[in-house]
């Protein structure tokens, strides 16, 4: 049963701002919070874990994460003597937060308090306790500590956000403390290591303090927690103003509301990220906060709630995790995990409309290329200026209604954090001089999707019981929230006085440039398309001062090839434009094109030879790369013009991010 007397004041404030405490099925939840230690935990704690993640103290009363483990990286170095008692033997490297711990008791400054949770990243099982430290003493060569742990809160916790990886001891590592900054002073920022290893990261684990007033001390009683958050790699963020914000975003879960709730309460946070491939650890300690509604928006668009953690210390140690990825084994991402969300600071070419003033976009066309590719048009209720390359965002809720929360949905995973916003490139554009109503997407239908799967039902439908909706589709009176414009992966600006010389585009490129590489891996052609659609409709003596070569990996030649011809208007290929088509079809079927349209089809991949059979100088002033396509696709680009000398530091790329 439990011990605690309800929610603490910081667990109230935050309940109150979620207006969870409208909500008479989240009234009682801490009641699952049990006083003592479930015999299946113990079990789980002792023969599980390769390594246990605990939150404690340094002298100034800081929250850090330290990483607990056995001297090989297996299970058995925690026993349960008792029914509320875990006894670690712990083999501490330099630079552990355990440490300032330690000398905290020395200092005679500690307090006792200790929280962890363990987390069988094999299987999601996870659990969570908190309590008191009784003993941790080190053993005479420094090296190895025996803690002795008394727990008094326990939980089974949620795996939802939990990635899969297969771990396997790795006992023979050489730890170096590479950074160590326990006190940053105010100008100081993260290393460049910190931060990358943050930006790459799927995992972390959350610690937070809850600090008791004396009159609440009885009822509500000081202790420590430590949580696991989950995601694609790069959902934590850190502020390029400063490099020393960390911002981590708050995900739909089980609605205790516990961390969120001791940060309420008591503003300090740790955050610590593993490297599960290097054995790398990155420890932060910080002044934190939870933002809400529009203020986090603010912060990082389309997110309602996230904690900021203003880091005040750091320490950065190599290869100390005594267990690493198996061999050959892939990452499994969880299918809970929503798309990663860029801080508004990191995407300065977005504009977003006030949610009171979003236009409106009206279904007017859908043109079917194949099966699972098709061109839809819409029409906005208010001029928009795209430059060419940039991405529309759009809200299509009035279609599926608000979310409603539900906490699992085995069926359909994505569902739970789904907000029914989608961005997609722009595959036409309108002038440079000229704001236009029109646009359109060339989409493809992924698997499972919620947004283009229903899309796509429409198509079929109107395909086999109404076909003459395809090609005036306002009968449909589809209407979706135009929520905003994005991105800098746009059309150079063409010279004055041909084109304006926007503030996105300005950036993009230097004045001069004599080549454009453009590298198209499946659907990511549609940058492109609307490059070529806004130099198609300048006048002849206005063609740009470019050569424009086009590289396209494709399995679909066929719907390529029209695309590009249907971009360029239908008519020869210009001279500034070469294609040239990599595919594995077999003497592809080509479409009905313009007989001068000039490409060159390859059956190989894109590699390094082609790019030095291309004899250019990837060097030149002026020259530029531009990759839109699959992760895959973009590294193995990335790769082969790093071995024919091209600079990638310059290379423009446009992922699938959303």
């Amino acid at each position: 049963m439990t011990v605690l007397h309800g929610w603490h004041r910081g667990e109230r404030l935050v309940r109150q701002h979620l207006e969870f405490d409208k909500i008479p099925s989240t009234a009682y939840l801490y009641s699952h919070i049990a006083g003592e230690m479930p015999e299946q935990h113990s079990t789980f704690y002792c023969s599980r874990l390769q390594f246990l993640p605990v939150c404690v103290l340094d002298e100034d009363q800081r929250p850090w994460g330290s990483i607990l483990a056995g001297k090989g990286g297996n299970p058995g170095y925690i026993r349960n003597p008792k029914y509320d008692t875990l006894a670690i033997e712990a083999a501490l490297w330099k630079g552990d937060p355990f440490f300032r711990y330690m000398k905290a008791v020395d200092d005679e400054k500690n307090t006792p308090l200790i929280a962890g949770i363990g987390v069988e990243v094999s299987t999601r099982r996870r659990n969570k306790f908190a309590g008191s430290i009784k003993r941790a003493e080190a053993e005479d060569n420094g090296g190895v500590v025996n803690i002795d742990v008394t727990v008094n809160q326990a939980l089974g916790n949620c795996p939802k956000y939990i990635v899969l990886r297969e771990l396997v001891s790795h006992p023979s590592t050489s730890p170096v403390v590479q950074h160590d900054r326990p006190r940053l002073s105010p100008g100081e920022k993260l290393s460049p290591e910190a931060i990358a290893l943050i930006l790459a990261s799927d995992t972390v684990f959350f610690g937070t303090t809850y600090n008791a007033t004396s009159l609440e001390q009885s009822t509500f009683p000081s202790h420590l927690g430590m949580n696991h958050r989950g995601g694609r790699p790069g959902f934590i963020r850190v502020k390029p103003s400063d490099g020393r914000t960390v911002v981590l975003p708050d995900f739909s879960g089980n609605r205790f509301m516990t961390s969120l709730g001791n940060v309420e309460a008591t503003p300090f946070a740790s955050l610590t990220f593993i490297s599960f491939t290097t054995g790398d650890i990155l420890y932060l300690t910080g002044e934190a906060r939870n933002v809400y509604g529009s203020e986090a928006r603010a912060i990082m668009p389309f997110q309602d709630l996230l904690t900021e953690i203003y880091v005040t210390g750091y320490t950065y140690v190599q290869d100390a995790l005594p267990a690493r990825l198996a061999p050959g084994y892939t990452d499994q991402l969880s299918p809970y995990s929503p798309p990663v969300r860029l801080l508004a600071e990191e995407a300065p070419d977005t504009k977003l409309f006030a949610k009171e003033e979003q236009p409106k976009a009206r279904l007017t066309r859908i043109m079917t290329l194949s099966p699972s590719i098709a061109i839809f048009e819409w029409e906005s209720s208010a001029p928009l200026r795209i430059d060419p390359g940039q991405a529309i965002i759009l809200d299509f809720s009035t279609l599926f209604g608000s979310r409603q929360y539900q906490h699992m949905a085995p069926g359909k995973p994505s569902l739970v954090n789904d907000d029914f916003i989608r961005t997609w490139t722009v595959s036409s554009a309108s002038p440079h001089d000229s704001d236009s109503r029109l646009f359109s997407l060339t989409m493809r239908e992924k698997p499972g999707g919620v947004v283009t799967g229903s899309l796509f039902n429409i198509l079929r439908k109107l395909t086999e019981y109404k076909h003459a909706a395809l090609e005036d589709a306002r009968v449909l009176s589809l209407d979706v929230n135009i929520v905003g414009i994005n991105g800098d992966f746009v059309l150079p600006p063409l010279p004055s006085p041909l084109g304006r010389n926007t503030p996105s585009a300005s950036k993009v490129l230097s004045a001069g440039t004599k080549r454009l590489y453009w590298f198209a891996g499946g659907i990511g052609i549609t940058p492109f398309l609307s490059m070529l659609a806004a130099l198609s409709k300048v006048a002849d003596s206005d063609l740009p001062p470019w050569e424009i070569i086009l590289t396209v990996s494709t399995r679909e030649p066929d719907v390529s090839l029209s695309l590009i011809s249907r971009a360029i208007g239908g008519t020869t290929c210009p001279a500034y434009l070469t294609v040239h088509l990599f595919t594995g079809v077999t003497s592809p079927p080509l479409p009905d094109i313009e007989p001068e349209f000039r490409v060159v089809t390859h059956t190989a991949r894109v590699d390094s030879l082609f790019l030095n059979a291309m004899e250019k100088d990837w060097e030149a002033e002026g020259s530029e790369v531009f990759i839109c396509g699959p992760g895959p696709f973009e590294k193995s680009i990335l790769e082969s013009l790093g071995k024919v000398g091209a600079d990638i530091t310059r290379v423009h790329r446009e992922g699938f991010a959303y």
